[in-house]
């Protein structure tokens, strides 16, 4: 295959990975820190983990209780000069009833760094999209909820100043491979990309966000299409040629080429090659001396008729205060985040393919030729309110591979702040209306309330340790009603 080249060089570079928090270079020795944490999640009222217990944790905690999660990892830096450095990162944890005793790499990389641009490869945790990382929700396409995606990156680690110290771009280029124990699509490969800009310099009362982020599932190999000639796949395989690829950066359709090449082209392919999706991000701050504001938006999309329908109601919208003065040395409200997600519309009830803005029935996360849809390891990459099929309560269940909830909205409220000096808090409260999607609707919108509460608190024994403990309830039609707790002792340090 074409990528042969590029997937054994990332092996090369997967071979040191995986994580814990990274700092920035301060000088030029080398510096690195370590963590070793144990926790349970096995205080559970039924089979499975409460929602937020498992949620946005980067696919680290199973949906199924565990009576040990053994985690260890070490991250180490060593500059180079003034500007170039190289780090690496590894990160594992144990699982012990997934279903049985199970080492995952949760983290792993190698990184060149010269300045605030990067080129790594492996398993890193990143985040995209403008919202809030810490008690929201998360991004519509690509969340924390499930494992980083093994691939090569080069971009900027943070924003860069193009136009004095106003106007900032952060831009990145991936390509990834996709697991190979899929049930539906083998060797799939992830491209994505995208810009943001930031106007506004650091002491700006307003700072005005953008950008967009775009991600394809391409590539790869399905039995179920072994005997297709050319209508969904070609004797199983998918477009993965330098012609595929170009269809999978640009978004193109590729009926043009079908003219030219009519055996090159995989008739599902003359719409696009691959299984495209991302978001518009469109973010407001305004920073008060005590107290900054940040609105954001992010407008999802899966094909052509978001160009017709940016108005459309599927977005994901959201408002975040931010304490800066501690007002009470016992109580201290740090942040404050309301979200409202909607992903009903999907481009409205009608598809005419003839008629581009009645594209509709965009049916998000799944896809007729990546059947196993949006997700990586089981876990959706998206927002963890489209929940995959085999999660949800079983008197919903269509017994599909993917997605059989997908139209759903959710009104989000998250908070966290400080007891004292060495005690933090905070609570997520999640309530969702379900309607199933266009092809296998509910019978009318089916409720649920997911709420969590965690304390963490730091104890001198351990000289840089943390315990803390979380309890989680889900309640509605959606999922099985859960109370579940989650406790852990964490030490971390220098090396």
């Amino acid at each position: 295959m074409y990528f042969k080249l590029l997937q054994r060089s990332s092996f090369l570079l997967l071979g040191c990975i995986v994580s814990a928090q990274a700092q920035d270079t301060t000088g030029l020795r080398p510096a690195g820190t370590y963590f070793v944490q144990a926790a349970t999640s096995t205080l559970s009222t039924s089979h499975r983990t409460a929602f937020w217990l498992q949620a946005n944790q980067y696919g680290i905690i199973p949906s199924t209780p565990q009576n040990a999660l053994l985690s260890a990892g070490v991250y180490y830096n060593v500059p180079l000069s003034r500007k170039w450095a190289v780090d690496a990162a590894v990160h594992g944890v144990g699982q012990s009833n997934n279903p049985e005793w199970k080492g995952v790499i949760a983290e792993g990389y190698l990184r060149l760094k010269y300045k605030k641009w990067e080129l790594y490869g492996g398993r890193k945790r990143e985040y995209i999209g403008l919202s809030d990382t810490l008690v929201g929700m998360g991004s519509m396409v690509s969340s924390t909820n499930a494992l980083p995606i093994p691939q090569v990156r080069f971009g900027t680690s943070d924003f860069i100043p193009i136009i004095g110290k106003w106007f900032r771009v952060k831009a990145y280029l991936v390509h990834g491979w996709f697991e190979n124990s899929r049930p539906f699509v083998k060797n799939a490969y992830l491209h994505q990309k995208g810009l943001y800009v930031r106007l506004g310099g650091d002491r700006s009362p307003i700072v005005l966000h953008s950008g967009v982020n775009h991600s394809v599932q391409w590539g790869g190999y399905a039995e179920t299409f072994k005997n297709d000639s050319g209508n969904m796949a070609r004797k199983g395989y998918y477009e993965n040629s330098w012609l595929g690829y170009w269809g999978v950066v640009s978004g193109k359709s590729m009926a043009e080429y079908a003219v030219a090449n009519p055996n090159r082209v995989i008739v599902f392919d003359q719409n696009r090659v691959g299984n495209h999706l991302g978001t518009i991000d469109l973010g407001l701050q305004i920073r008060f001396k005590a107290f900054d504001v940040f609105a954001y938006r992010q407008i999802m999309f899966e094909d052509g008729s978001l160009f017709y329908r940016l108005q459309a109601a599927d977005s994901f919208n959201g408002l975040r205060w931010l304490n800066k003065k501690r007002s009470s040395p016992l109580f201290y409200l740090s942040r404050v985040t309301m979200e409202y997600l909607s992903t009903i519309d999907q481009g409205g009830a009608d598809f005419v393919d003839t008629d581009p803005k009645k594209r509709g029935r965009d049916n998000y996360f799944n896809n007729s030729q990546y059947q196993d849809g949006w997700a990586y390891m089981g876990k959706t990459i998206g927002t963890p309110f489209i929940i995959p099929d085999s999660d949800l309560k079983k008197s919903v269940r269509k017994n599909a591979i993917a997605f059989t909830n997908n139209r759903v909205e959710v009104a989000h409220l998250g908070l966290a702040g400080r007891i004292h000096r060495r005690t933090a808090w905070e609570v997520k409260l999640s309530a969702s209306r379900n309607y199933g999607t266009y092809l296998f609707p509910y019978y009318k919108p089916l409720n649920q309330f997911s709420g969590y509460l965690r304390i963490g608190t730091q104890v001198n024994w351990l000289k840089g340790g943390e315990i803390s403990g979380a309890i989680a309830y889900d309640d509605g039609r959606i999922l099985d009603s859960t109370l579940g707790g989650f406790i852990s002792i964490r030490k971390s340090g220098l090396l």
